[in-house]
């Protein structure tokens, strides 16, 4: 690549991104363990709820001999079965209750289990927070239930119908506490909570060092990368210099002929066009692994990497000699100017011992380039 481009350390892209996987596909599975783990409970619950119920409507059934009205017309009845029903209550079934519903559709206190103020008194109205549970309550033959949502300390109430001679007569109700859910979620919730936390935080962290990064590599682009011709400059030289192999590089260093004249005769303006459309042509005639330099002023310093012969390396070399002196460079609408360069090339920098020596074997074949009239290749 011969212009300097935008990348940061590949390695901790990719850690950070399998690590942000990780957290989500963590986070994600979690959520399907506490969902999966809600319903597990919600089906042990409603489970219990239906054994429970069921014994007490077949308690109920006996004392009652198939006939509800010994409830409405005895206090000793309904006290002895409101004391089976308080048996029954727990930290888990936290209300336990009958309800009918009269004439005029209003629901109606026929047993609770409660004790004190909690308790509702015979014939006291009802007034159920889930009321289309209720109704389809008295409609159906199967039990329902519905999550609570309003009601404090409640997690789902679960309806099942007495019936006597096929008629639904009353509907015994448990409102199962929220304690096993609530242990769930003091187990499983805090800890996803936790991950969603911990993910965005995470997230925060690469992107502010992503940033830093960025900037960090914007500066380093101003440092060393040329303004004017946007090719590496002396700066970008040094920090690979003890890091380029003579064994496998050539060493190109070009000038463009006559540019002094250039800048006399048309100024500095047009000097400038000429360096920069030159270039956008060496950039256009070398490789992508071959690295461009300005060196100074009009000089330009190659490195072509990975040469596969001597011969690849010269025909690069002519490549550029050629097209630079076959094409003008068109500064404006009335003046192109017919700009050659000549080229020093350094076929075995290895031989040099040293970057430093074979870069000035480059320049000296430069300088025979020039003095043999310009316009040519010279090598070494």
């Amino acid at each position: 690549m011969k212009r300097f481009s935008f990348s940061i350390n590949s390695s901790f892209i990719i850690i950070s991104v399998i690590f942000m996987v990780m957290i989500t596909a963590l986070y994600v599975q979690l959520g399907r363990v506490i969902d999966q783990t809600n319903k597990e409970v919600n089906n042990i619950e409603i489970k219990r709820a239906y054994n429970l119920t069921n014994k007490i409507i077949l308690h109920i059934k006996s004392e009652l001999n198939g006939d509800i009205s010994s409830i409405l017309s005895s206090p000793k009845s309904r006290e002895k079965l409101n004391s089976f029903l308080s048996l029954n209550v727990t930290d888990e079934f936290k209300y336990i209750y009958v309800i009918s519903r009269d004439k005029k559709g209003v629901y109606r206190y026929l047993l609770d289990g409660s004790y004190g103020a909690d308790r509702g008194e015979y014939r006291q109205k009802f007034f159920p927070l889930l009321k289309e549970l209720w109704q389809s309550s008295f409609n159906s033959r199967l039990p329902v239930f519905g999550f609570q949502k309003k009601a404090d300390g409640l997690w789902l109430t679960y309806l099942h119908s007495i019936r006597i001679g096929g008629r639904v007569v009353a509907v015994l109700a448990l409102d199962i506490s929220t304690s096993e859910y609530q242990t769930l979620k003091r187990l499983l919730v805090p800890l996803r909570e936790f991950l969603k936390i911990f993910l965005f935080v995470l997230l925060v962290s690469i992107i502010v060092i992503l940033m830093q990064i960025y900037m960090f590599y914007k500066e380093r682009k101003k440092s060393i990368i040329d303004p004017l011709t946007r090719l590496y400059n002396r700066n970008y030289l040094k920090e690979i210099w003890n890091r380029i192999n003579l064994k496998k590089t050539a060493i190109l260093m070009l000038d463009i002929d006559h540019f002094k004249s250039v800048n006399d005769k048309y100024g500095h303006d047009v000097g400038d066009v000429v360096l920069s459309s030159v270039a956008k042509r060496l950039m256009r005639d070398t490789r992508l692994e071959d690295r461009i330099i300005r060196y100074g002023g009009e000089e330009f310093l190659i490195l072509v990497k990975w040469p596969k012969s001597d011969d690849e390396v010269l025909q690069i070399a002519n490549r550029i000699c050629k097209n630079m002196a076959k094409e003008k460079i068109r500064i404006n609408e009335d003046m192109n100017l017919h700009i050659t360069i000549s080229i020093g090339v350094n076929l075995n920098p290895q031989r040099d011992g040293s970057l430093k020596n074979a870069i000035k074997k480059a320049d000296k074949m430069l300088y025979i380039a020039k003095n043999r009239g310009r316009n040519r290749v010279e090598a070494t």
